[in-house]
């Protein structure tokens, strides 16, 4: 019991530690801050998190991702499910699955990461896919995140895998 007791009261010290540190820096942990001198009280309510919005591919430099533009076969492995998509330079359109359409949201490092909607059945989630080196081809995974009125979907958890093959030329870099 006593290593129980000794155990929070080093928890709480740490925590204590740790906050007035923040406080003097004028901000907390979690990356609130303040907009003026911090307040000596604890814990200070009044702090707001500054939190930038979420940006799609399309705020990237131009330099920094490649053009993603053409028409895609894509396979979805389990079911042996094959669709066409036309994409855009940044990885935006299309495809011919249930009135379907992809939006890419990042892409960094050849991991290429983003939504699709189908209007046809009712259905979006996400995909992280690799794109190959040469640009000719990307494996990776869907998800489902709301399929008709159930939005309680976990995240990366039900869906499957993705094999995606460009059906025309890369486009030349500029």
């Amino acid at each position: 019991m006593s290593h129980i007791i000794f155990s929070l009261l080093f928890a709480f010290a740490t925590i204590q530690a740790a906050a007035a540190m923040d406080r003097a820096q004028g901000t907390d942990a979690s990356g609130y801050t303040s907009g003026r001198e911090p307040s000596r009280e604890w814990p200070a309510f009044e702090r707001r998190r500054i939190a930038s919005p979420p940006q799609l591919i399309n705020a990237a430099q131009p330099s920094s991702i490649p053009d993603l533009s053409g028409e895609w076969e894509i396979l979805e492995v389990e079911d042996d499910k094959r669709y066409k998509a036309t994409l855009d330079k940044a990885g935006n359109g299309p495809y011919s699955q249930q009135g379907g359409r992809f939006t890419t949201t990042k892409y960094a490092d050849r991991l290429w990461q983003g939504t699709w909607q189908q209007t046809g059945n009712d259905r979006e989630g996400g995909f992280e896919i690799l794109l190959a080196e040469d640009g000719t081809r990307a494996k990776g995974r869907w998800w489902y995140s709301r399929v008709g009125s159930q939005k309680n979907i976990p995240p990366r958890e039900h869906g499957g895998t993705y094999q995606w093959n460009r059906l025309t030329p890369v486009p030349a870099s500029r």
